[in-house]
């Protein structure tokens, strides 16, 4: 009974887990790839539109435009957005993909040429005790490759920032510095007595020593996530180590089919061996048999 309820309570997890396929994983990459397009293009699109309704009021800008050209003024800076950050993000996914697949790869094969663990690797069945030490062994390797593993199916939102801000850090940087030089010049044009040059040369000061200060924060920070690791859920981990099995069985298929070529060959070097004397038997008995004659 016992054995029964671990069998289904491994069939459940797995059944939860998501589907390591191809086209699985090119509908996820897909996704969040036109997922992170469409939140920059809206966050181009935005400031565009204001741009273009503050040019509106310029009298010289309706007579130099029709409405093709400003519908292009607001649209394409935000399709290029899309399409920019939607390809990054593409290329990005596919290789943190290729370097999982990399990962799991060397872990099957340094686990297999170790020689404290042949006997475990070697084996296609094996046993529910090896299993456990297998498993044990791939969410160890997972749990040293720069992760930090949370416990659930959903990072937090402090943790999804993390993780942005350590992939994007030059984004942060824009998201702080942009509104900040825009605060600091805002303050500067309540100023009466200044004139304008000079607004923007304080601007420019204070603005260049808060951009400063913004980018040793941010990258410090970026520094220390790098240290620490990503964080990755618990579902996320268990898929990695689904990856390393899945791996490892075409490992071991690989091996079992270079075995099974190696001994081919080796049958067809013996037959063509014992052919050879063979006929050099025959050739050597004939040549006898004609002297004697």
């Amino acid at each position: 009974t016992n054995k029964r309820n671990t069998q289904t309570h491994k069939h459940t997890k797995t059944n939860k887990m998501p589907s390591l396929t191809p086209q699985e994983r090119r509908r996820e990459t897909t996704e969040a790839a036109v997922h992170d397009g469409l939140i920059n293009g809206a966050m181009v699109l935005v400031p565009a539109m204001g741009g273009l309704m503050l040019a509106m009021k310029n009298q010289k800008f309706l007579q130099g435009t029709n409405w093709q050209s400003r519908t292009a003024l607001v649209i394409m800076p935000a399709l290029f957005t899309f399409a920019w950050t939607a390809e990054t993000k593409m290329h990005s996914m596919m290789q943190n993909m290729a370097n999982e697949q990399e990962h799991a790869n060397m872990v099957v094969e340094h686990y297999h040429n170790n020689s404290n663990n042949k006997t475990i690797t070697n084996k296609i069945g094996e046993t529910d005790e090896t299993e456990r030490k297998l498993m044990d062994l791939y969410r160890q390797s997972v749990q040293e490759s720069g992760v930090r593993i949370i416990q659930g199916d959903k990072l937090g939102v402090h943790h999804r920032i993390a993780n942005f801000w350590q992939e994007n850090p030059f984004k942060m940087l824009a998201i702080a510095a942009v509104p900040s030089v825009g605060l600091i010049f805002y303050g500067r044009s309540g100023a009466k007595h200044l004139q304008l040059s000079h607004k923007i040369l304080q601007t420019r000061v204070i603005g260049q020593f808060a951009v400063i200060s913004l980018m040793l924060g941010l990258m410090g920070f970026k520094e220390y996530m790098d240290r620490n690791g990503t964080f990755i859920t618990q579902v996320e981990a268990d898929r990695r180590v689904q990856r390393i099995e899945v791996a490892r069985a075409d490992f071991l298929a690989r091996l079992e089919q270079a075995k099974r070529l190696q001994k081919e060959q080796h049958d067809i070097l013996i037959h063509a061996t014992a052919h050879k004397k063979n006929m050099l038997k025959n050739t050597t008995t004939t040549n006898n048999n004609n002297n004697n004659n």
